[in-house]
């Protein structure tokens, strides 16, 4: 029993001497002593172990170099074992288990470990957060922190106060975490009103809002056809669908018809009237009639697509030298009299109706 007890008190004894924190006491040097200097910590407490050591020496470590006064810049930790005196950098922590600690936990340095622990942080990276923003309060930090208002940061914890003032903004708009948020600021950054718009125009092709309420505005269904239509000079998606419509008609025309594009494009016009008989003159009227019809930004994109020209903008026309000797053929000029003689007289015309070279009658069947 007595040998039972003897080994408890041994242990008892080497767990004491392992494991309880040691005595710091604040000096303001040590001179003309020789010291050992010890870089690693897992050697530092060997020695504290092995020699019992109880008490530990801590140094204020001073720079006045820079700014003229005194700047406290670490401390350094002495103890004295079999007579040695061994020194260890504390980085300004107080105490080695702090050191641990706040080593551990990614701490720069023992001021800000201690000023973390005494706000109420645990963690490094919400501490230099908090440290590099500009909120009100701690419960602040934490609750943007966990909600996700980090997004701003240019390192691992953050370089700007930005993301305290997302969060702010935020809470004021009545979103509580930063996906919600950040979707707001990229739809309202790109015009559009509200999410469901947003969800809407993307699905559809849109990336700006101001596109896509024009294009609902004028009648298009989707960003592929409200591009192609800006590029055409047109505003709506009914002169998109007639410049489709007839263009697609009169390259049939020239296609199935062997025709060259100033006959087609007669051609196309001609079976577009009302049957009936008339002379050259009414015909004339006739024609210029039914293509009035059409909006002037669409007989623009015609006489474009007629003199086979790349942009549909009359500016951007005359500001490319690649098309300096180029003139824009206008459609209208097919309308002539002696221009419909001539196709009347020279192409078959069956499929429209008949034409007297004589009298100059011509019949729409």
């Amino acid at each position: 029993m007595k040998k039972l007890f003897s080994l408890i008190c041994v242990l008892l004894v080497f767990v004491t001497t392992l494991y309880c924190e040691i005595r710091y006491i604040e000096i303001d040097s040590i001179k003309n002593v020789p010291v050992i200097e010890i870089k690693n910590i897992e050697d530092f407490e060997a020695i504290i172990n092995e020699y019992g050591v109880r008490i530990g020496y801590l140094q204020k470590s001073i720079d006045s170099t820079k700014t003229g006064r005194n700047i406290y810049n670490g401390l350094t930790l002495y103890i004295i074992a079999d007579s040695v005196y061994f020194s260890f950098p504390m980085k300004g922590y107080l105490t080695l288990t702090d050191y641990k600690n706040g080593i551990t936990k990614k701490f720069e340095n023992g001021s800000d470990y201690n000023r973390a622990v005494s706000l109420g942080f645990d963690s490094s990276k919400v501490y230099y957060y908090y440290t590099c923003n500009s909120f009100s309060s701690v419960e602040d930090c934490m609750d943007a922190f966990n909600n996700g208002f980090v997004d701003t940061r240019k390192n691992d914890y953050g370089s700007r106060a930005d993301d305290s003032t997302a969060y702010y903004n935020a809470k004021k708009l009545g979103y509580s975490n930063y996906s919600d948020y950040s979707e707001y600021i990229e739809y309202t950054n790109k015009g559009f009103n509200n999410k469901a718009d947003w969800q809407i125009a993307k699905a559809k092709g849109f990336n700006k809002g101001g596109d896509y309420y024009n294009a609902t505005e004028n009648g298009f269904f989707d960003y592929q056809s409200f591009n192609a239509a800006q590029g055409l000079g047109l505003s709506n998606n009914e002169d998109y669908q007639k410049y489709n419509l007839i263009i697609s008609s009169i390259e049939r025309i020239m296609k199935e018809r062997n025709l060259e594009k100033k006959n087609a494009i007669i051609y196309y016009y001609i079976q577009n009237l009302q049957k009936g008989e008339m002379a050259i003159s009414a015909l004339v009227s006739s024609m210029e009639e039914l293509y009035n019809t059409q909006s002037e930004n669409l007989s623009k994109a015609m006489d474009f697509w007629y003199s086979n020209m790349k942009y549909q903008d009359g500016s951007a026309y005359k500001n490319d030298s690649r098309y300096a000797n180029t003139k824009i053929m206008k459609i209208k000029t097919l309308f002539s009299q002696q221009s419909l003689v001539d196709f009347l007289s020279t192409e078959d015309i069956s499929g429209l109706g008949t034409f007297n070279k004589k009298t100059e009658i011509f019949k729409r069947k």
